[in-house]
């Protein structure tokens, strides 16, 4: 997916909101928008919004001197989200259909983005995901695909969902599939890095690897050799997030796309409203919900 114009503001308002987290002091804040600012103009239309993501938070770091503002809130959300696993294992027991509930509130939970959103409610952010779901249109391609693989590819998105996104990893190995959950190769945002998959317990059930990636999304070309190389050879591939769909929304590949809609850009290009969440095959239209 490549820039829109409605893209631009965002970049600021991500900007301040990752200056604010590293510094109090406003001077420093400023420097960080003033350079950012001067920054877009060079990049041309036709580039993905993670290109653009990753200069971002780079002179967030260079300016500020902190490497990952969100640590703390990324910890916090991760911890919130395991106090809530005995009661959504439970939801998911008994329904009639448990990896679709997994998926379900994994999709939910991807409103917990700082890159979208400069602050969250939580909790909120999981009942609200449930109440604009899809019917998951695509679901039934993801279960005859399922029947034919032995292992998934995982990409993760943002901490405090990645307690969701192992909900559904169990499930899958459940179902006799190996995992590998793909993580972020530095902090970036609230994305998921591999010291917070070994906080929630992710390697208990996976393979953990990073993609190598320094930008809010995989966009191949930032990636290392190794994790190219998983994605090629990857037979069915669980995208989640808003960031890894604008890296990979042109990629052809077996990818299903499972995120809550949170833009007008990624609404348009999904064919769906904001606040959906959404489970999308690779080149299909599926249902707004």
């Amino acid at each position: 997916m490549r820039v829109y114009l409605d893209c631009l503001p965002c970049f600021l308002r991500q900007a301040l909101d990752a200056a604010r987290r590293a510094t109090d002091d406003e001077r420093t804040q400023r420097e960080v928008l003033d350079r950012v600012a001067s920054t877009i103009p060079a990049f041309p239309l036709d580039v993905t919004p993670i290109e653009v993501g990753r200069e971002i938070y780079r002179t967030v770091r260079e300016v500020t001197g902190v490497d990952d503002p969100y640590r703390e809130t990324k910890r916090a959300d991760n911890e919130r989200v395991i106090a809530l696993l005995p009661q959504l294992r439970e939801t998911i027991r008994r329904s009639p259909d448990p990896l679709h509930s997994a998926l379900t509130l994994a999709a939910a939970g991807n409103l917990i983005d700082f890159g979208a959103h400069s602050v969250v409610d939580l909790d909120r952010a999981i009942e609200k995901g449930l109440e604009n779901g899809e019917k998951m249109a695509d679901y039934p391609q993801l279960e005859e695909r399922l029947a034919s693989v032995d292992d998934v590819l995982y990409l993760g998105d943002n901490a405090g969902e990645l307690v969701l996104d192992k909900l559904v990893v169990e499930q899958l190995v459940d179902r006799g599939k190996r995992v590998t959950f793909v993580v972020r190769g530095r902090p970036i945002i609230n994305d998921v890095t591999v010291e917070d998959a070994a906080f929630v317990g992710m390697d208990d059930v996976a393979e953990v690897i990073s993609s190598g990636s320094d930008g809010p999304g995989t966009a191949l070309r930032r990636c290392r050799p190794a994790f190219v190389d998983a994605f090629r050879r990857a037979k069915l591939i669980l995208s989640k997030g808003q960031g890894n769909f604008e890296g990979l929304s042109d990629e052809r590949a077996p990818l299903f796309f499972l995120l809550t809609v949170k833009c007008p850009v990624v609404a348009r290009e999904l064919g769906t409203e904001i606040g959906r969440t959404v489970l999308r095959a690779q080149g299909s239209r599926g249902e707004s919900g």
